[in-house]
């Protein structure tokens, strides 16, 4: 967690004493690469703003994280990132999440103690096995980010 800050606080650094941002992204993109750990505090409307948009419109949550920063030494900074969806929350430890899908959504999840997990969700393999009904994420959407390749986190939105 402490590294995450100083990440943070690093890139809000470097975001703030160059103004000269990359031609191909807004202040407002660049600082969704800032707010979006920190869950867009109020501070960040107009990154939330652009970030929503973004979404809309079919494009990439994030922009280049090049076109938004650069080192110490004026040398390009990278970042990636991956998009992801996760329904539930994980398992206590020693349980594991079965599903059961309606389409391509989850629509119900039981978490099974580890060492009677059935292959596949089973309606009737519940009398059989400890087990208790998964909790749905209130925010299911997620973006793991990356930075000069040291991981950053996940992050529910």
């Amino acid at each position: 967690m402490k590294f995450l800050k100083l990440t943070i606080l690093a890139l809000l650094a470097v975001f703030v004493l160059n103004p000269s941002l990359g031609n191909s992204a807004s202040q407002d993109a660049c600082a969704i690469w800032i707010c979006l750990p920190g869950g867009f505090p109020s501070e960040c409307s107009g990154a939330y703003s652009e970030f929503k948009k973004r979404i809309k419109k079919g494009r990439d949550p994030l922009p280049r994280l090049s076109s938004c920063t650069t080192g110490p030494n004026g040398e390009k900074v990278d970042g990636h990132y991956q998009l992801g969806y996760e329904r539930f929350e994980p398992c206590d430890d020693g349980y594991v999440l079965r599903e059961r899908r309606q389409g391509y959504r989850s629509t119900q999840g039981v978490c099974y103690r580890t060492q009677c997990v059935p292959q596949q969700y089973q309606e009737n393999y519940n009398y059989r096995c400890e087990h208790y009904q998964a909790v749905v994420r209130s925010k299911p959407h997620f973006i793991k980010m990356w930075v000069d390749g040291a991981y950053l986190g996940q992050y529910f939105y």
